[in-house]
């Protein structure tokens, strides 16, 4: 999907959704998918440019990871979606800094005093699924926090 916003985004969105419906691939979909990625067309077209930019970079993020790294997010982020709306904030904010650490210092954090005080247990497992997985990571490899009670 990234791939073929980037090719069309410069295109009016009446003319993506002509070009979208005249696809094959597009056309085998049921009627209720093809509704759905319609609708995700117009609300993507109706970002500011800076925010398309940001969805396009985490559709490509998505897309360089293996099925089970995809899963192990979808999961960190249903139950990210269960917090209040604060500590989601708190949250979102404690992965980018850890993203941003080598994998010692991320992982020192998250041993810490501080890092277990500050956070709940549900809010750690969130934070480490999210933080383990980097860009460029190989699809083959398996997440460092995967537990083995899913």
């Amino acid at each position: 999907m990234g791939d073929w916003l980037r090719e069309h985004r410069s295109l009016p969105v009446d003319q993506q959704e002509k070009i979208l419906e005249s696809d094959p691939n597009f056309r085998r979909l049921p009627k209720n998918r093809q509704d759905a990625l319609k609708e995700r067309l117009r609300k993507f077209a109706g970002l500011p440019p800076q925010q398309q930019d940001r969805a396009l970079q985490r559709m490509q993020f998505m897309s360089s990871l293996s099925p089970e790294q995809r899963k192990e997010i979808r999961d960190a982020n249903q139950q990210l979606q269960t917090l209040p709306p604060e500590r989601r904030v708190m949250v979102h904010a404690a992965v980018r800094h850890l993203r941003q650490m080598s994998p010692q210092e991320r992982q020192q954090t998250l041993e810490s005093d501080r890092f277990r005080s500050t956070f709940s247990p549900q809010e750690q497992n969130i934070l480490k699924q999210l933080a383990s997985i980097e860009v460029g990571q190989q699809k083959s490899a398996p997440s460092p926090t995967a537990s083995p009670n899913k």
